[in-house]
């Protein structure tokens, strides 16, 4: 016991030290010290802006000061600047969303795009323009039109930048480094799983756990380069596509957290968890039916899809905590703990990642976005709820992890206590002991097998207790080799087993059932003082209603002493 408190005790400390390396990370790459000033190379062009929308004109807007607000398809903006173009810089950068672009340099058109996009009604991607401007040095006027492709389709125009394209883009990487490494951090940790379940699969054992984190990890990983326009930016033919996956993968994010969570706790709350699954498939395949038929765009559900997240982590945290609750309380009795520290590690994840998603959210309606890459600020690009995906997912690995560690060294302890006191020095098989540890902590889809030696007390009576020993151990044997694949074989007293079945169908047991007793029919084809027969009764926890071992236990023995009449009868 000192060595599992000893245990404890250093996996108390894994979360502090991690986030603290986590963190000293974050800021150390997103600091000001690894940021080159590209003021020099760069210029924002911000101030001295003409806006002309609906027959009206403002003079000298600073641009992220303009707010559009209301806006309807085939709304024109036009946004006009003078320009000096010297001999080193030649390139016009900005970002444009949901919107036709036209770019006219001194009244004459030298780029455009999405035209086609507006006139068939399709989705318009989100693109970074670079116009290159082969002009003579000098000042020249600038004016890009902005033609709405969709009603409330943009609240607010990007800011335009002119330089040389490749200081424009390494300045726009600089500016995004934090974004990046963590982006590129979840998809790699995602190609782990993937690579992790691929070995399970190939083994044999349980993976859809890691299969799902897996997924959900690439999904928050796609989501973040999406959204942060680092897909965009370097999209090239596909820009349709990366446009789409920011709205698509955040679609899915209730779908692939209320997955992770049925993944690791289907058996609290399974009626309400499988209701919340299916209206989370049904949602995105409704959104996408909606879309490619052309009656509403991806973008229009943004909000909606958003609120759905905040009810169900209203709905899902309580289910967590219940679930701490329950799993604490079925070890009260029990002589080793596993499991509640991982559990804890994961409900500091869910807290982590819902507490940055709700600040993130104040703060850009407090403050905005700050989208200009070339002014240097002390951190960067910081984006909280970005860092809460990156904590909830390291807490995911330290869950995983702990949990693994608590398997282990629970098969450990329970294969030194089985052997110690819970084999039945007879047959070899699990005792009473061993029965009642086992199903202390028993959980999920399960069935009991009970079996009953036919004729014992004859045969003591007849040829004494040494020949009933030999025929208890002969039953016992071939109870052992029929029921390989039990995850229980015990007796539980003189003429009385179990076996134990975890998420088996009933023609498993049947084909164990008959295994057993071609066995014993086998045995009795030999030269003994006695014959083997038995009496058998089976039943499934989703039998019954409370799904408690007692339960369950007392309909298989009942179904077996039917079958004990009718060979005694």
């Amino acid at each position: 016991m000192d060595d599992i408190r000893n245990l404890q005790q250093k996996k108390i400390l894994i979360l502090p030290m991690l986030t603290a390396f986590v963190t000293i990370f974050l800021l150390a790459i997103s600091g000001s010290m690894l940021t080159t000033s590209s003021e020099s190379d760069i210029s924002p062009l911000e101030k001295g802006w003409s806006i002309s929308r609906d027959n009206s004109v403002m003079k000298n807007v600073v641009l992220s000061e303009y707010h559009i607000g209301r806006s309807k398809r085939g709304d024109v903006i036009t946004i006009s600047n003078k320009i000096k173009v010297g001999s080193d810089c030649n390139t016009l950068m900005f970002k444009s969303e949901l919107s036709a672009i036209e770019v006219l340099i001194d009244n004459e058109l030298m780029y455009s795009f999405g035209q086609d996009f507006f006139e068939k009604r399709m989705f318009i991607p989100k693109l970074f323009n670079f116009v290159t401007l082969n002009l003579s040095p000098g000042v020249h006027d600038v004016t890009i039109k902005y033609t709405i492709g969709d009603d409330f389709a943009i609240r607010q125009l990007s800011p335009v930048f002119y330089g040389q394209k490749r200081d424009l883009i390494r300045a726009f990487f600089s500016f995004n480094r934090t974004t990046i490494f963590i982006g590129g951090f979840l998809i790699i940790y995602s190609c782990l799983l993937f690579s992790l379940w691929i070995y399970l699969l190939l083994t044999h054992k349980s993976a859809l756990q890691v299969y799902i984190s897996a997924d959900f990890a690439m999904l928050l990983g796609c989501y973040i380069y999406s959204s942060n326009d680092i897909l965009c930016i370097l999209g090239g033919l596909h820009q349709e596509f990366f446009s789409m996956m920011e709205y698509i993968s955040f679609y899915l994010f209730p779908l692939a957290f209320s997955m992770l969570f049925y993944s690791l706790h289907s058996d609290v709350e399974e009626k309400k968890q499988k209701i919340i699954i299916v209206l989370n498939i049904v949602f995105p395949i409704i959104i996408l039916l909606l879309h490619f038929s052309g009656v509403v765009h991806l973008y229009f559900f943004k909000d909606f899809v958003g609120t759905v997240d905040v009810v169900e982590i209203l709905i899902l945290l309580p289910i967590l905590i219940k679930c701490l609750k329950k799993q604490s309380d079925s070890q009260e009795d029990v002589d080793y703990i596993v499991g509640v520290d991982a559990e804890i590690y994961l409900m500091i994840g869910f807290t982590i990642l819902v507490a940055s998603a709700l600040i993130e959210i104040f703060l850009s309606v407090i403050w905005g976005t700050n989208e200009d890459f070339t002014h240097v600020t002390l951190f960067t690009s910081i984006n909280l709820f970005e860092i809460g995906m990156l904590f909830f997912m390291v807490c995911h690995f330290i869950y995983y992890f702990i949990n693994s560690i608590n398997h282990m060294s629970a098969q450990r302890m329970k294969a030194q206590l089985e052997g110690l006191a819970y084999t039945d020095a007879l047959t070899g098989l699990m005792n009473r002991a061993a029965c009642s540890q086992e199903f202390a902590n028993l959980q999920g889809d399960y069935a009991i097998v009970s079996l009953d030696l036919d004729n014992l007390k004859s045969v003591n009576d007849t040829f004494g207790h040494a020949v009933g020993d030999d025929m208890i151990k002969a039953f016992a044997k071939a109870f052992d080799n029929s029921f390989s694949d039990a995850e229980l074989r015990a007796r539980t007293g003189g003429d009385e087993f179990i076996a134990l079945f975890k998420n088996k169908k009933a023609d498993a047991i049947e084909m164990c059932i008959k295994k057993f007793m071609d066995e014993m029919n086998h045995f009795n084809e030999g030269d003994s003082k006695f014959k083997l027969s038995a009496s058998v009764g089976y039943a499934f926890s989703n039998e019954v209603e409370s799904r408690k071992y007692a339960d369950v236990f007392y309909l298989a023995d009942q179904r077996m002493y039917r079958m004990k009449e009718a060979h005694h009868g």
